[in-house]
């Protein structure tokens, strides 16, 4: 069933302004019929390239756009020429042209922004010490939001001054000139205007669209509260309760809300609450123009708040995903796109065929969140290092009886027979937690102090010494790196100065577990060195001391 969080992703997802004037969209992806390659069509159905990219390239925003190609994305110039903007190939990450800057990120390399010559005007690191490691894809009236390695939202203006605080979990989005946001570390939520000053505060629950029309569609209350209730809320903080049969807001105007009903079912009402069109439709779309589309058990129709309807006998849709939204912050003309029988063509509103006949089409500018490639090798490896001493596994030293550390309130006898014993480890950083941590003997853990009885007395083994170690780190989605246990290892090596290699035919090792897992295996012989040669060291200092006397 759609619900607002499906409205809300699209809002972030296509969320884009001008502080000056609306931005430019000229050219959708689409494949001419009978061609294999991706090209760019405007909105007379006219190719500017044709039959050119293995991969579906974005759309053209002030004349700029990406594509998938070799090892990245590659951003050109809209031209048939196919003129590379600057040195903008093989980048891991690429948003927007707008408001003179679009956001990339280079192999390795933090957030850039850069004008439009490729030429880079200024890089998200850090705020207040703290990493940044997302950004929105595209400046939104004159504010583009950012994100904290701490999951906190805030947002920067085109000078790349931080003029809303990451304070929120959810994203600054500023279509008009306030956005409704929620507290990262306390209930509620506010709304704020573009410097990030508190219009009005809410303590409640909510699950949050944006502004758009000069309304937010909001929930009251958390995702189990099955007496959330759905309101507008203006730029003010004013509320419009909606009737509790609304399970679901999917767009809106300045006059009418498309809502579902508990069956996911659509609907119109307007801004008093009252049904227009009663919810009985697989989907309702608001389009610029005024009408209204339907869709019903694969039946296409347009329909009227007088409940008239007019059948379509074809597939048909708009040509953008959401036309409202994009009509309030782009400057575009595509109208409508219909398929049948696997023939897609680009209509104006008055239903009529524009350009060539289409292969595939995508109706949809995908804007969200661009990620830092950016990694601090030498803060996780040394987060790594801290776990360990000279004598072991901090805390779990070699040498010591494996019975110290045995959890007296589990049974002995899952320890025998046992040569290890795992254990509990904590480690306080943002990169990594522990799966697993074990410490091994070359002796059982526990031994039957009355062999030769009818019953069994276990007692832990005082032979049983720690003889090595094996830890596994689990990594976040975005804090591992596939050569991070060749780093680790080269760190262990250097500290310990013996060699530990990045694969199971070492006895020492820092191999990589699968997906974002990492495990250490190691031994007394690799903490045993550094302690001989420290003692080797004090012994020649004190003969030189002496002999010069």
């Amino acid at each position: 069933m759609k619900t607002l969080q499906i409205f809300v992703a699209a809002l972030i997802a296509f969320a884009v302004a001008s502080c000056s004037s609306k931005p430019q969209l000229t050219h959708m992806p689409a494949k001419a019929d009978g061609d294999s390659n991706w090209g760019l069509i405007d909105a007379n159905g006219e190719f500017l390239i044709s039959d050119e990219f293995d991969s579906r390239p974005s759309a053209v925003i002030n004349g700029i756009f990406y594509v998938e190609e070799n090892d990245g994305l590659t951003v050109f110039y809209a031209d048939k020429r196919l003129r590379q903007v600057g040195d903008l190939c093989e980048l891991r990450g690429c948003g927007y042209f707008n408001d003179g800057l679009m956001p990339i990120v280079r192999k390795g390399e933090h957030i850039a922004f850069v004008d439009g010559d490729g030429k880079n005007q200024f890089t998200l690191k850090e705020h207040d010490g703290v990493a940044i490691t997302a950004a929105m894809e595209m400046f939104i009236n004159g504010r583009c939001a950012f994100m904290t390695e701490e999951q906190k939202w805030g947002a920067i203006d085109t000078k790349g001054n931080v003029v809303v605080e990451p304070l929120y979990s959810t994203q600054p989005v500023f279509i008009e000139d306030v956005a409704i946001v929620r507290y990262a570390d306390k209930e509620g939520a506010a709304i704020i205007d573009r410097n990030g000053a508190v219009v009005k505060e809410f303590s409640e629950g909510m699950y949050l669209s944006t502004f758009v029309n000069g309304y937010a569609a909001v929930r009251m209350g958390e995702n189990d509260d099955e007496d959330a209730r759905y309101v507008m809320i203006d730029t003010k903080g004013e509320m419009i309760k909606l009737p509790n049969a609304v399970k679901g807001i999917e767009t809106w105007n300045d006059k009418y809300i498309v809502f579902e009903n508990s069956e996911g079912d659509c609907g119109l009402m307007n801004f008093e609450g009252e049904t227009l069109i009663r919810a009985k439709y697989d989907g309702l779309e608001l389009l610029p123009n005024g009408q209204i589309l339907g869709r019903r058990d694969d039946k296409f129709m347009y329909v009227t708040v007088e409940g008239d309807t007019e059948r379509v006998f074809y597939a048909i849709a708009s040509a953008v995903r959401y036309p409202i939204l994009f009509s309030q912050i782009f400057d575009y003309k595509f109208e409508l796109v219909s398929e049948d029988d696997d023939v897609m063509y680009l209509r104006n509103y008055a239903g009529e065929k524009v350009g060539k006949m289409l292969g595939k089409f995508r109706n949809k500018v995908e804007i969200e969140n661009v990620y830092s490639d950016y990694y601090d090798y030498d803060a996780v490896v040394e987060s790594v290092i801290a776990m360990f001493d000279n004598n072991g596994l901090t805390g779990y030293p070699f040498g010591s009886t494996m019975g110290n550390y045995a959890d007296p309130s589990k049974s002995k006898s899952w320890y025998r027979g046992d040569q290890s014993m795992s254990v509990d480890l904590e480690c306080n950083n943002s990169y990594f937690s522990v799966s697993s941590a074990t410490i091994k003997s070359r002796n059982n853990v526990v031994y039957d102090a009355t062999p030769y009885a009818s019953y069994y007395t276990w007692e832990f083994n005082n032979d049983a010494k720690i003889n090595s170690i094996s830890v596994t780190l689990e990594f976040a989605y975005d804090k591992y790196r596939e050569d991070l246990n060749t780093y680790i290892a080269d760190a262990l090596t250097q500290k310990y100065q013996t060699t530990v290699g990045t694969d199971a035919n070492f006895v020492n090792n820092v191999t990589t577990n699968g997906y974002n897992s990492i495990t250490i295996d190691l031994d007394e012989s690799v903490i045993s060195g550094p302690e001989i040669v420290d003692v080797v060291e004090e012994v020649a200092v004190d003969s030189v001391v002496a002999a010069a006397y």
